[in-house]
């Protein structure tokens, strides 16, 4: 009767813009929506179910994204890292990907297996249990704050909004990873120096003046081939006598379209290595 009462008293205003009326209203929207799924029969009307399960998923899309604009304004300084986040596929990375975590969690707490994968399934299970009890915990104290100061974020919330934060990391990271391919750390290390490699290339190109600044603000295509060909070969002629010298000279003579490159012919020079590298492949015979 008192929580009726102080709800009705200190209820803020839909129109409120602030962070936690905001929420209130979002989560009070997502209760409305699973109550009505749960008390359907999907068999009798299945157009129905799926209306309500699109609209369900949009509302947890929606509370997550208000809880982590709370999180970013109430501790910053306390954020999980999610640096692993860089070594997802493109396709992965869309802004409605905490939503479907969120359901994620709900059918593997709920004793579901995901996409057929029973093992990593089972093995998600108690971080799944874990992580929905700490976002049942912080909505309860959200929606507890928004009836008693919208202006205040008091030590326990904070508390509960770190907690669900480190567990929905290590949920997201541990379920993507099951879910598609990951690059390992090494694969991911690789991937970045090669990164720096071609950065490095395009700087010195432009030093050297082999590329121009209008090629690079234009999308030459040319730079596709000449970028990775530089990147590659231009160390090489550092050390013309060794055998990585010598492969320098034959890729050259490669890529000028010459066939009769021999590891003992003298060594060229690097402005003819660039040269060879920057000219069009040559079309291969029928």
């Amino acid at each position: 009767m008192m929580n009726r009462f102080r709800k009705w008293l200190y209820k803020p205003k839909r129109s409120d813009p602030q962070l936690l009326a905001r929420f209130y209203y979002a989560d009070e929207e997502l209760n409305q929506v699973a109550a009505e799924l749960d008390s359907l029969d999907g068999r009798k009307d299945p157009q129905r179910c799926t209306l309500l399960v699109s609209q369900f998923r949009s509302c947890q899309d929606n509370v997550l994204n208000i809880i982590n604009q709370i999180m970013d304004e109430c501790i910053p300084q306390d954020r999980a890292p999610r640096d692993f986040c860089a070594k997802f596929p493109e396709e992965i990375r869309h802004d409605n990907l905490a939503g479907q975590l969120w359901f994620g969690a709900e059918c593997l707490a709920a004793g579901s297996i995901i996409m057929n994968r029973e093992l990593e399934s089972m093995a998600m299970r108690p971080l799944a249990k874990e992580l929905t009890r700490s976002l049942e915990d912080v909505r309860s104290a959200l929606r507890d704050q928004a009836l008693r100061d919208l202006n205040t974020y008091t030590e326990k919330m904070r508390e509960a909004l770190r907690h669900f934060d480190v567990l929905f990391a290590e949920f997201e990271l541990s379920y993507v990873s099951a879910m598609v391919p990951v690059k390992s750390p090494r694969e991911y290390y690789v991937q970045q120096e090669v990164i720096v490699l071609f950065c490095e290339t395009v700087e010195r190109a432009l030093d050297f003046g082999y590329l121009t600044q209008d090629m690079i603000d234009d999308y030459e295509p040319a730079l596709m081939f000449s970028i990775p060909r530089l990147a590659i070969v231009c160390p090489l002629p550092a050390h013309p006598r060794t055998r990585a010298g010598a492969t320098a000279h034959v890729a050259c003579r490669m890529v000028a379209g010459s066939s009769s490159g021999a590891l003992t012919h003298p060594p060229v020079s690097k402005q003819g290595v660039i040269s060879a590298l920057l000219r069009p492949l040559p079309e291969l015979p029928p």
